[in-house]
C-alpha cells in the first residue's frame, strides 16, 4: 500500500508507535494490492468508502476502527468506493499497553475496535472532510495519549529486545536478545509472546522479510544476491522459499510491481523514510 504522507508519533508515544500515515487511493487501483506481512501492528481509521475483508466465507464489512494485526500472509480488503484511511503503525509489543486488547495473528485476520473507537472514527472522519489530514492526525495522537498506557506494563526488556532485533533486520541470535533483555531464552521467549503472541523467531523472519520487501519497493532491480547477502539469507534460493512463504509470490514477481511506486520514489521524505526504517542498501 503506498501510504503517503507519513506523521512522526508525538514523543509520549515515540518508544511504541513508527509513525502515523496517511493513504487516499481511487477504488480500482486499491482494490487491485493486497497488504503483505510485515513487522508492524496496524490501527486503522477509515475516513472513507466502506472496506470489505475478502474471506473464506465470502466479503465481510469492516468496522471504521480496526486493527490489522501481525499477519503471515497477504491480506485483501477491499474498498467499496474512493479509499481514504489514517493509521497509527504500532511496535507490536505496544499492543496490550496502549490498546488494553491481545493481537494473536494465529486466531485472527482482523480485530474490530470498542464502541469508544468506533464513536472516534466518526469524529476523524468528520474532521478529514471539513479541516484536513493534519488536524486528523493531531486529533488521533491525542486521541491515543488519553487512552493509552492505562495499566503498568514493565515493557523496558521486551522493548529493547524488539529495538535490536529491528536494527539488526532481524538477524540477531536469540540467545543474545535474551541476555540483553537479562532473561533467560525461555523466560525470555515466555515474556515476548505474552506481548505480541509470536515468539520472537517467528518476528524475526516477519522483520526480515519485511527489509527485503522494502529494498524491493525502492530499488527493483536490485540483484537478489545482494538481498541475500545484506539480510542474512544463506543463499538467493533461500531467500526465494522465504519470501515466497509470506508472499505467495517470488522476489521477482513482487518487483514487478514496484513501478507503480515510482511516483512514490519521487518523494524524497517517503524515500528517507524508508531507508531509515530498514536500513536499505544503496541503489546500484
Amino acid at each position: 500500500m503506498r501510504h503517503q504522507p507519513i506523521y512522526a508519533p508525538v514523543p509520549m508515544l515515540a518508544a511504541d508507535v513508527n509513525c502515523f500515515w496517511v493513504l487516499e487511493q481511487d477504488q480500482a487501483s486499491y482494490n487491485r494490492e493486497v497488504y503483505l506481512p510485515d513487522a508492524y501492528v496496524e490501527v486503522m481509521i477509515n475516513v472513507g468508502a466502506p472496506l470489505l475483508l475478502e474471506c473464506d466465507s465470502g466479503m465481510l464489512e469492516l468496522p471504521r476502527a480496526f486493527v490489522n494485526p501481525l499477519q503471515n500472509k497477504p491480506l485483501r480488503i477491499r474498498a467499496a468506493g474512493f479509499c481514504q484511511m489514517i493509521s497509527m503503525q504500532l511496535y507490536p509489543w505496544a499492543v496490550k499497553p496502549i490498546l488494553n486488547i491481545d493481537a494473536d495473528p494465529s486466531t485472527v485476520h482482523v480485530i474490530g475496535l470498542d464502541a469508544d473507537w468506533q464513536r472516534f472514527a466518526d469524529d476523524l472522519t468528520q474532521i478529514v472532510a471539513h479541516r484536513g489530514y493534519g488536524e486528523a492526525i493531531d486529533s488521533y495522537q491525542e486521541f491515543v495519549c488519553q487512552t493509552a498506557y492505562r495499566h503498568k506494563h514493565d515493557l523496558m526488556p521486551i522493548r529493547t529486545a524488539g529495538q535490536l532485533l529491528h536494527r539488526s533486520q532481524g538477524q540477531i541470535r536469540m540467545a543474545d536478545l535474551a541476555a540483553q533483555s537479562c532473561l533467560s531464552s525461555s523466560q525470555f521467549e515466555r515474556q515476548f509472546k505474552l506481548y505480541t503472541a509470536i515468539s520472537p523467531k517467528a518476528y524475526a523472519r516477519i522483520v526480515r522479510f519485511g527489509s527485503v520487501q522494502a529494498a524491493l519497493l525502492v530499488n527493483p532491480s536490485i540483484p537478489l544476491a545482494d538481498l541475500a547477502d545484506v539480510y542474512g539469507y544463506s543463499d538467493p534460493a533461500h531467500l526465494i522459499r522465504e519470501f515466497k512463504s509470506f508472499a505467495d509470490c517470488t522476489p521477482r514477481d513482487f518487483a514487478a510491481t514496484a513501478p507503480a511506486y515510482f511516483e512514490l520514489r519521487q518523494h524524497e521524505d517517503w524515500y528517507d523514510f524508508m531507508k531509515q526504517s530498514f536500513s536499505l542498501p544503496e541503489a546500484g
